[in-house]
């Protein structure tokens, strides 16, 4: 089954947002059998979106439209749905009387502008059963056309709990599907396709590669004419993927590797600390967005400067003239300091040059240090990290976390990554 995106706002094609929700929609309606073939972004001109939708709606079997649903006047979506379908604006009632309750439940002033939001395409159905939020869908004979905010969290759940069940009901995939999202860490794109070559001649199979940095995810698509023979080849390739690139694969479909680590860490009633230089908290960020965190992480310190790494873990003075902040005696004196200062079982530690400035030809920008240590051990690992400053941190707080989960998981004291630069 194929369909379309159609991404609008001026804020898109201008570069001052990054069209996330296109390529989140397109890699999760894969997963259910359905082929995004088009994703188009257009700005906010009614003539043109007018245009593109009549093109999408004549050729795939659905389309889904982002964007421009909102209260201001450059919201001009409905209007362009209505005009590229030959229907009226109706004033949907039921989403007037939302708006106003929202407006009184959050004691917000009435502002008229918000029930332009109420001005749909005739035969538009509202897509949620209570909420304000904006989002329709409308039966096209045998076409369906989805409208969905553009808001992120607001498109995501919207494509989730009702256009991936719409899809499944009205236009349903013919045979048997089976999906699943492996989410690997610590090997490259281009080796994952590699070792993966042979699968994708493979009838009945459809694999995708998605970047989400530092992660790879890794889309499988199994069709066949039957629920076995779907399952009896789901299993085969799966077998394939596992052994191919285990201990790599951290999760499935929706795990988060924070996440992952917080059942390991409960399963075995243990506790950690981080300590944490060029990633500045962003590993204790991400540990705490866990729910049920403080039942195992202890605390994280930021020890940016030398002076707090000398004054709060206790690094020795000499180890940071000698080597400089970013070494692996540094990394190892964080480690074990902050694991012994909280009296966790497990210490991780960061240290490195993020950049853009501070490196040199011997510790170029992107390199970082990690430590981790345990009672059986305290170790550390030296990294090359690529991109800017986000992504360096980026790299280094997932890879310590995975570090942490491998040797939770296979007891795998040193993990052997493809952006390790020694050990």
């Amino acid at each position: 089954m194929k369909g379309a995106i159609l991404a609008i706002g001026n804020e898109l094609v201008r570069g001052r947002i990054l069209n996330t929700t296109s390529f989140w929609a397109a890699r999760w309606l894969l997963l259910e059998g359905y082929e995004i073939q088009e994703i188009l972004t257009v700005p906010d001109e009614l003539g043109l979106i007018e245009s593109r939708l009549r093109d999408f709606l004549s050729q795939y079997a659905f389309c889904l439209v982002s964007g421009g649903l909102g209260p201001t006047t450059d919201d001009i979506t409905n209007e362009a749905v209505a005009k590229a379908l030959g229907r009226p604006l109706i004033t949907n009632e039921e989403m007037v009387r939302r708006i106003k309750e929202r407006e009184r439940v959050q004691n917000l002033p009435h502002n008229p502008l918000r029930l332009r939001m109420a001005r749909l395409p005739e035969g538009a159905i509202l897509l949620t059963n209570t909420q304000a939020m904006a989002g329709y869908y409308i039966i096209l004979d045998k076409k369906l056309l989805f409208c969905l905010p553009g808001v992120p969290h607001e498109f995501e759940h919207l494509l989730k709990a009702r256009v991936i069940p719409l899809l499944k009901e009205k236009l349903p995939v013919k045979g048997a599907v089976r999906s699943r999202l492996y989410k690997i860490f610590g090997l490259r794109e281009a080796d994952i396709n590699l070792k993966l070559k042979a699968l994708e001649d493979s009838s009945g199979v459809t694999l995708g590669y998605y970047p989400v940095l530092p992660e790879i995810h890794l889309s499988v698509l199994i069709k066949a004419s039957s629920e076995a023979e779907t399952e009896k080849l789901f299993e085969k390739v799966h077998h394939k993927i596992t052994e191919a690139f285990h201990p790599y694969i951290f999760g499935h479909d929706e795990d988060l590797l924070e996440a992952v680590i917080g059942k390991l860490l409960t399963s075995r009633k243990e506790t950690l600390a981080v300590a944490e230089s060029c990633t500045g908290g962003l590993i204790a960020s991400r540990i705490t967005r866990i729910p049920g965190s403080s039942n195992y992480f202890e605390r994280g310190v930021v020890t940016y400067s030398n002076q707090a790494k000398m004054e709060i873990l206790g690094v020795p003075e000499e180890i940071l003239a000698s080597y400089g902040a970013v070494s692996e005696p540094v990394a190892l004196a964080m480690a074990e300091g902050v694991r012994k200062l909280a009296k966790t079982n497990y210490g991780l530690s960061v240290t490195g040059i993020a950049g853009p400035t501070g490196g040199s030809p011997e510790k170029p920008v992107g390199t970082v240090w990690i430590g981790f240590s345990c009672e059986k051990a305290t170790v550390a690992q030296c990294f090359l990290f690529p991109g800017d400053r986000h992504l360096v941190q980026d790299y280094a707080a997932g890879t310590a976390l995975d570090w942490l989960r491998q040797y939770l998981a296979y007891g795998t004291l040193i993990p052997r990554y493809q952006f390790a630069c020694r050990s």
